[in-house]
């Protein structure tokens, strides 16, 4: 049918440096909407094929608040030299509330479905000690009015594995 599932590679990451006030203000959010807890939840950089800055929040509304300022995430550059973020927020009942926010001709941008970074989401939950096996529904998309859910997986062997249903925009052929 429509439904298509990747499994992701193997996660890998590291710390964020200034992940505190720095990286709210950066989110247009104050430093109590990030979720920073020493060896728990706290921002990493997730590569489970390509590396992305994972960001836990501390609600669903900080999610929805969020307004990145380009200039400041500057600071906060991907290894590739990219300006983005995925952040997130736990809703309950195992779903999450997700927006993937980056940068593109000077300004930023939201993605309605990531699948790369749902799949980073799963690494990050394997980095920060949740244990496998783990379902999650993320919601993504809302605020730009183009809902998405995708459907993340970790396994007990850390299998991380992205779904969701998919929709052709079209297709040709190039000679």
């Amino acid at each position: 049918g429509d439904l298509w599932t990747l499994s992701a590679n193997a996660p890998a990451w590291h710390e964020v440096e200034g992940a505190g006030p720095r990286l709210a203000e950066a989110l247009g959010l104050a430093p109590s909407d990030l979720r920073l807890e020493p060896g728990g939840a706290r921002p990493l950089w997730v590569d489970t094929g390509s590396n992305q800055l994972v960001v836990p929040l501390a609600s669903v509304e900080a999610v929805q608040r969020a307004h990145p300022r380009s200039e400041l995430l500057e600071r906060f550059r991907s290894p590739g030299g990219r300006r983005f973020a995925y952040l997130f927020a736990e809703a309950g009942d195992g779903d999450v509330v997700a927006r993937f926010l980056f940068e593109a001709d000077g300004a930023m941008r939201e993605d309605p479905a990531t699948g790369s970074a749902c799949a980073n989401l799963g690494g990050w939950y394997l980095a920060t000690g949740a244990a496998p096996p783990l379902v999650r529904r993320v919601l993504q998309g809302d605020r730009i009015r183009r809902p998405s859910t995708l459907l993340l997986s970790v396994d007990a062997g850390g299998q991380v594995r992205v779904g969701g249903e998919v929709a052709w925009l079209g297709r040709g052929e190039i000679t």
